[in-house]
């Protein structure tokens, strides 16, 4: 077991159940469980460990913007419809070359990057993130046509 980066689509309603401590996070249903590629996206997408900026800030939302507090012992990151939205279209526009140009193994094992270890196959986790961006485009996609947003978390 580790780390698993978890998205969940949400209302504004459902949000606010969660706020209020009416809803448990750990009682919605997983959209999406990118497991421990969440940090070495968010490197990959942009260069550090603790946020980014817009819009592909938005995709591992872990920004103090984003912070929507700590909710069911988990902190909680909000990104709204419109956020998702400009996620989306940026990832829309990111080839697997730019991707790879971003992408750098010895870089993510230099600066502690979790859970990157000595010896593993760069090409192997190159196509992983590339499979997660995949994954992730598509539900921001879902998630814009219905008006929705996403709350993200480590657990």
């Amino acid at each position: 077991m580790g780390m698993s980066g978890r998205y969940v689509v949400v209302t504004d309603e459902l949000v606010n159940s969660i706020q209020s401590g009416e809803v448990s996070v750990h009682d919605c249903q997983v959209d999406l469980d990118i497991d421990k590629t969440w940090q070495m996206l968010q490197f990959t997408l942009n260069g550090n460990l603790d946020d980014g900026e817009p819009p592909l800030g938005y995709v591992v939302p872990l920004a103090s913007q984003q912070y929507l507090g700590n909710y069911s012992d988990m902190d909680l990151f909000l990104i709204n419809n419109k956020q998702v939205l400009e996620a989306y279209m940026a990832l829309e526009q990111l080839t697997p070359e730019d991707v790879r140009m971003r992408f750098s193994l010895d870089k993510m094992l230099a600066e502690g990057v979790y859970p990157v270890m000595e010896g593993w196959d760069e090409e192997e986790i190159f196509q992983e993130i590339v499979q997660t961006i995949d994954m992730i485009q598509a539900l921001f996609q879902v998630t814009v046509e219905n008006g929705n947003g996403i709350i993200f978390y480590v657990f």
